[in-house]
C-alpha cells in the first residue's frame, strides 16, 4: 500500500467517525428534548396537584389534565425516538419533529396561551431536532 492510498484510506474513516458522531448527537438530542418536555410536565403536575389536593379554583382555558397527558406523552414518545434514532435517525428526528409541533400545536389551539409560555426553549428543542433530522438526511446521502 503506498501513501496516496494510506492517506485515501485514512480520509474516508475519518468522514466515517465524524458522520457517526453528528448521528449520535442527533440521537442525543432526541433524548435530551424528551427529558426536557418530561421536566416541562412538572407544572401542569402541580396545577392538577394544587386542584385536586389543596382545593385552588380551576384556571380557564385548558385543563391541566389535559396539558398533563399530552406533556407526558411527548416525553414518553421523545424517549421511543430516541432509541429508534439509532436504527433509522431520520425518521425518527422527522417523526419527532412532527410530533412535537402537532403537541404544541394542539396545545396552542386550545390555549392560546400556552404558546408563549417556554417559548424560547420550544423554539430551541425544535432548531435541534430539525438539526438532527438534517444529519440523519445527511447520513443517508452519498459522500
Amino acid at each position: 500500500m503506498n501513501t496516496t492510498e494510506f492517506l485515501q484510506d485514512l480520509r474516508s474513516a475519518q468522514r466515517r467517525a465524524a458522520q457517526e458522531q453528528q448521528i449520535l448527537s442527533g440521537q442525543d438530542f432526541i433524548l435530551m428534548a424528551g427529558l426536557v418536555q418530561l421536566v416541562s410536565a412538572l407544572h401542569p403536575l402541580f396545577l392538577l396537584i394544587n386542584q385536586r389536593v389543596l382545593g385552588s379554583a380551576t384556571r380557564p382555558g385548558l385543563a391541566s389534565e389535559a396539558q398533563l397527558v399530552a406533556e407526558l406523552s411527548l416525553a414518553g414518545l421523545l424517549a421511543l425516538l430516541g432509541w429508534w434514532a439509532h436504527y433509522a435517525p431520520f425518521r425518527a428526528a422527522a417523526t419527532a419533529v412532527a410530533a412535537f409541533v402537532l403537541v404544541h400545536g394542539g396545545l396552542g389551539l386550545l390555549q392560546p396561551s400556552s404558546l408563549l409560555s417556554g417559548a424560547i426553549v420550544k423554539s430551541l428543542m425544535l432548531v435541534g431536532l430539525l438539526h438532527a433530522a438534517r444529519t440523519g438526511y445527511q447520513r443517508h446521502r452519498a459522500l
